[in-house]
């Protein structure tokens, strides 16, 4: 989980951001504020990530209470993208779907104009680890109009009453209902079909050899989509790339 986390992590905080100007100020005002009216209307928590500054505000109404989590104060400033706190709470598989989605929300924001990518955003149902609830979590990413960078990232959480025994997540188009992209099926196309069905072969005891010749692919090939297997899934070794394709029901 936390190699996604780390490659998600690379890709939002290694833009090539520009020095700050008076867009991004009064943009960085406007998210604060709805974060705040966001957590007082709903009592849920909403973390707006600085991703420029790799640094997070962190508003907590009543559901922290409830969860027991960022009990310091109802606003929380933190030297990070990642509300660590809340992810201890959360199933550890759901964390990663959703970070996978957000990888893949984070690829399809940069080709939308900057100013209609709030109208995008992803959300997960995430499950509690001791909570006979579950979470509904929201993100939108924002760009300052007149880049392509994406600033700053939004989270809202609050209780989701719908019960769940398996994640949930899309991407989806707020202006006309329209899903983008959902998971789990959807996710599995984080790996090519082709990466896909070589990753099934060797879990099942093939070697390189023996899928190039199934295949008939040359062994350089094999090995080719066996290194963008462990790039993709930033693993250190195929084991690793099996077990984690097989909790995500990618095989």
């Amino acid at each position: 989980m936390k190699d996604v986390q780390y490659n998600l992590n690379e890709q939002l905080l290694t833009q090539d951001f520009i020095s700050e100007n008076e867009a991004e100020n009064i943009q960085l005002a406007k998210c604060k504020s709805i974060a705040k009216n966001f957590v007082e209307l709903e009592n849920g928590i909403a973390i707006l990530s600085d991703l420029k500054n790799n640094k997070s505000y962190i508003y907590a109404g009543k559901i922290a209470d409830e969860l027991n989590i960022f009990q310091h104060k109802n606003t929380l400033e933190i030297e990070s993208i990642w509300e660590d706190e809340l992810f201890e709470i959360i199933n550890a598989e759901d964390v990663l779907q959703k970070h996978i989605l957000e990888l893949q929300f984070f690829q399809f924001i940069k080709t939308i104009p900057s100013e209609r990518r709030k109208d995008f955003c992803v959300v997960s149902q995430l499950r509690l680890l001791h909570h006979h609830h579950s979470l509904l979590h929201k993100m939108y990413y924002f760009s300052d109009p007149f880049h392509k960078n994406v600033e700053l990232a939004l989270c809202l959480y609050h209780f989701d009453f719908m019960l769940s025994s398996d994640y949930k997540g899309m991407i989806i188009n707020t202006t006309n209902g329209k899903v983008i992209q959902q998971t789990t099926v959807e996710n599995s196309n984080f790996l090519s079909s082709r990466e896909k069905e070589i990753l099934s072969m060797i879990q099942s005891g093939k070697r390189s050899k023996e899928i190039a010749s199934s295949l008939f692919i040359s062994i350089n090939t094999v090995n080719r989509h066996r290194q963008n297997i462990l790039e993709k899934m930033r693993v250190g070794n195929m084991t690793e790339a099996c077990t984690l394709a097989t909790k995500l029901k990618w095989l």
